[in-house]
């Protein structure tokens, strides 16, 4: 069963504010990507360890930014299918988050 949007709050998987909900991972601040980051690695480690299920998850799907239901909207996905694809979008935002460093 899905919950009731929460307005005004950050997405329930990457922790990102909701008003950057519709676009691409840390897309308008780069130094977010970082704190998304730590917020994806939090649920990747309680996945890992059976703390959460995808299943879920996925019940919190109208409280998730656009990326993070990318993630998740595939109902048959597997444990290892979401895990991957949470391991995907960490490596992706920590090469975001570095290059904002860089710069």
């Amino acid at each position: 069963m899905l919950q009731k949007a929460i307005e005004g709050g950050a997405c329930f998987l990457c922790e990102a504010r909701s008003a950057r909900w519709n676009e691409p991972a840390a897309a308008g601040d780069p130094a977010q990507a970082g704190r998304e980051t730590e917020g994806l690695a939090r649920r990747l480690d309680e996945l890992r360890g059976g703390r959460c299920t995808p299943e879920g998850l996925r019940s919190h799907l109208l409280e998730m930014c656009a990326m993070c239901q990318e993630v998740l909207i595939d109902v048959g996905a597997t444990k290892e299918e979401v895990i991957s694809r949470l391991e995907y979008r960490v490596a992706r935002l920590r090469d975001v988050a570095q290059g904002a460093a860089v710069r």
